[in-house]
C-alpha cells in the first residue's frame, strides 16, 4: 500500500437542491485547487457507492456528446440519488486526464481540425494519455468514510488500482456504461477500451 499522504483541507460544507434531489457538498482545498465531494446520506457507511469524476468542460457544461463524460456524470448522480448513501468525488484539478485545460483544448483542436481520433491527437502533440493521480481522491474518501470498504463506480481498472494504492478498500467495481449517441462517441469509447483498458462490454 502507498503510505504517502496528500495534504487536503476541508474549507466548506453545505446542502444544495439539484434536479436529482438534495445533496451535501463538501469543498476541499489542495494546493489552491478546489475539490468537491457530493454526498447523500450519513457517512461513514459500509459498502458506500463512490464515483470519482475528473472534469470535462465541454461534455459536462456545453453538452458536447462526442465523449461520455457528461453522460457519465449525469448517470452517476441519478443513480446516487437513489442510494441511501452515496459519494461523488469531483477532482476539478484533473481536466484532460491530468494534463490541464490548455492541453485539453489543443488536443480537441487537433482532433477536430485534422479529422483524427483521440489517440492520434495525443500522438501528434506528443502528450501522455493519462497522468491523473488518485491519492487526493483517496484522502477525500478516507476523510468522509474512514477505512470502510467502498463500491467503486467505474469502467477504468487503473482507477481501481490508483485508489487501492492510496489505501482504499474496494469491495466491488460497479460498471457505469453509456450507450454512445453517435459514431464520434462510439469511436471515443472504442479508443478508451483498446488503448486505455476500460471495461466496456456493451461495445462488443
Amino acid at each position: 500500500m502507498n503510505e504517502e499522504v496528500v495534504a487536503i483541507q476541508r474549507i466548506a460544507r453545505f446542502s444544495r437542491p439539484t434536479v436529482f434531489g438534495q445533496f451535501e457538498v463538501t469543498v476541499y482545498n489542495k494546493d489552491g485547487s478546489f475539490l468537491f465531494a457530493i454526498t447523500r446520506g450519513d457517512l461513514p457507511a459500509d459498502d458506500l457507492l463512490v464515483r470519482v469524476q475528473s472534469p470535462c468542460l465541454f461534455g459536462e457544461s456545453f453538452g458536447v456528446n462526442s465523449c461520455d463524460c457528461g453522460a457519465q456524470l449525469t448517470e452517476a448522480l441519478r443513480i446516487g440519488a437513489q442510494q441511501p448513501h452515496f459519494l461523488l468525488v469531483y477532482l476539478s484539478n484533473q481536466e484532460g486526464r491530468g494534463l490541464g485545460l490548455f492541453q485539453k483544448v489543443k488536443l480537441i483542436e487537433v482532433e477536430a481540425n485534422r479529422n483524427v481520433g483521440m489517440m492520434e491527437a495525443f500522438d501528434i502533440l506528443g502528450l501522455p494519455l493519462d497522468i491523473r493521480e488518485y491519492r487526493t481522491a483517496s484522502e477525500m474518501i478516507r476523510d468522509l468514510n474512514g477505512d470502510r470498504a467502498i463500491r467503486l463506480m467505474t469502467n477504468n481498472p487503473k482507477k481501481v488500482d490508483g485508489l487501492t494504492a492510496g489505501g482504499i478498500n474496494i469491495s466491488e467495481r460497479v460498471p457505469l456504461l453509456v450507450d454512445p449517441p453517435n459514431e464520434a462517441c462510439r469511436a471515443y469509447l472504442k479508443a478508451k477500451k483498446e488503448n486505455l483498458g476500460h471495461i466496456l462490454p456493451h461495445l462488443d
